[in-house]
């Protein structure tokens, strides 16, 4: 069966390095896995090509690069592009990762009739207001009740999010769909210290204020402070890159705490960056009054598959995937100090931290792969794509 997968996002290059950019090629695994024939239909193709997705058939059309209100009505015409040419090529589905001012699902669905799929990783309406600009809101509300009230399922990071689409779309057809991991990309790692010298803590992702990586160095410095020896001072170790990075090169700097910045990597060298660690941290800071925590915490579940002891905030569906210590140590969010100890407790107790790696691999496995996850969306179709569209 031909799956049609649109994103038609300029922010998301489907070969990138972005979290957005590994939710994408992920989901397109996981089609393949199934065995359907993908082809990607994009606003952005990016330049960092998997070697396994070599052959994946990716057809592109950018946007016009046009200021103001031009803008939101030249993503809608890029969006259309799109679907004229799914409509050439043809398909037996059609699976769009939501973005603004594209109708692509409430077009082809209708016009083929076809099933499909809409997945919706952020409220982008309120986003978009917040971060950046939103002019046209009547339309942006509009395309979205009609490709949510179009599609037969509309999968949902989080509850939040579920909520979010309820609100705005109440008819819609929503389930919980949360992130997964790729064991087979993201390795373990092997168990022992990698330096005798010190410990290394890792971050993965793009460094922006909602990510609270001033927070993890911030309790770097306090565990540094009180360590007994030298052997159990931290460094760390920022896999990524964004707008915060001088920011945070500074504070670093300023707290003299020992900081490499990879800059953005591609996914495929994320493994064996993090497997030169000694422990990995989500940071994420306390939400914001009347601001549900929407994310699904991509960096959590890789950490998990590398076998990584993992110090993360208490918040949003973090403790439905770690189990304080078990899987992981939960921490209060925004409390540098409770970060503090957490990695004061993890530099003081190899066994701790070999425990906690491998039962976070072992929960990775067997709960939250890519393929439960595209299996839990196509359960919810009203008929077995498989029998039901060649």
């Amino acid at each position: 069966m031909r799956v049609a997968y649109i994103c038609a996002d300029p922010g998301v290059p489907v070969f990138g390095t972005k979290g957005s950019s590994v939710h994408v090629q992920e989901i397109v695994r996981a089609w393949r896995v199934a065995g359907a024939n993908v082809t990607v239909y994009c606003a952005r193709l990016g330049t960092d090509r998997p070697d396994d997705l070599d052959d994946l058939d990716v057809v592109e059309v950018q946007p016009d690069s046009v200021p103001g209100p031009a803008r939101e009505q030249a993503l809608e015409n890029a969006a259309l592009a799109l679907v004229d040419q799914v409509l050439r090529q043809g398909c037996g589905l059609v699976y769009e990762r939501y973005s603004l001012f594209s109708p692509a699902l409430s077009v082809l669905a209708r016009v083929l009739d076809i099933p499909s799929v809409l997945e919706v990783n952020a409220p982008l309406i309120e986003e978009q207001q917040k971060y950046r600009e939103l002019l046209d809101i009547r339309k942006a509300e509009t395309i979205l009740r009609r490709n949510a009230g179009t599609a037969d399922v509309v999968a949902c990071v989080s509850e939040p999010v579920v909520r979010w689409v309820q609100a705005r779309v109440p008819g819609a057809r929503t389930i919980l769909a949360p992130n997964g991991v790729n064991t087979e990309r993201i390795t373990a790692r092997r168990p022992g210290r990698k330096n005798p010298d010190h410990l290394t803590v890792a971050f993965v992702g793009t460094l922006k204020p909602w990510h609270g990586v001033p927070d993890l160095l911030q309790a770097v410095a306090l565990a540094n402070s009180t360590a007994p020896g030298p052997g159990l001072r931290w460094t760390v170790r920022i896999i990524g890159d964004g707008p915060g990075r001088t920011e945070l090169e500074q504070l670093a700097g300023s707290l003299r705490v020992e900081t490499e910045f990879t800059g953005a990597v591609r996914p495929a060298d994320v493994p064996a960056l993090l497997h030169e660690c000694d422990a990995a941290a989500a940071p994420y800071p306390a939400q914001e009054e009347g601001r549900d925590d929407y994310f699904s915490p991509l960096k959590v579940y890789e950490y998990m598959a590398a076998s990584m002891p993992i110090i993360a905030s208490a918040v949003g569906q973090i403790p439905s995937i770690l189990e304080d210590g078990r899987t992981g140590i939960l921490v209060p969010p925004s409390q540098p100090a409770a970060l503090a100890a957490a990695l004061t407790r993890v530099a003081d107790d190899p066994a701790l931290r070999e425990g906690l790696g491998s039962r976070a691999r072992e929960e990775a496995e067997k709960r939250f792969s890519w393929n439960g996850v595209l299996s839990r969306i196509t359960a919810a179709l009203p008929v077995p794509w498989q029998a039901a569209w060649p």
